[in-house]
């Protein structure tokens, strides 16, 4: 048996299950940047909040006087 999908006397749900395995590696391989992305955002997002937090409480403190 091959592992390319070009092997038409094997059954089509052996040529599927090779598909989806080397579909899953191709996913798994992703992951570890997909993961490094996303707490890269959680932290930009983070930041972001506590800018917003300080504008407002500035905003508080200085009451009317702020423009």
């Amino acid at each position: 048996m091959t592992r390319k999908f070009d092997d038409w006397f094997v059954p089509f749900s052996v040529r599927n299950l090779r598909y989806l395995r080397d579909e899953l590696a191709e996913v798994d391989r992703k992951l570890p940047d997909a993961r490094r992305a996303y707490f890269e955002l959680v932290a930009q997002k983070l930041t972001l909040q506590y800018a917003i937090d300080d504008n407002e409480r500035y905003i508080r403190e200085k009451g009317d006087d702020v423009d």
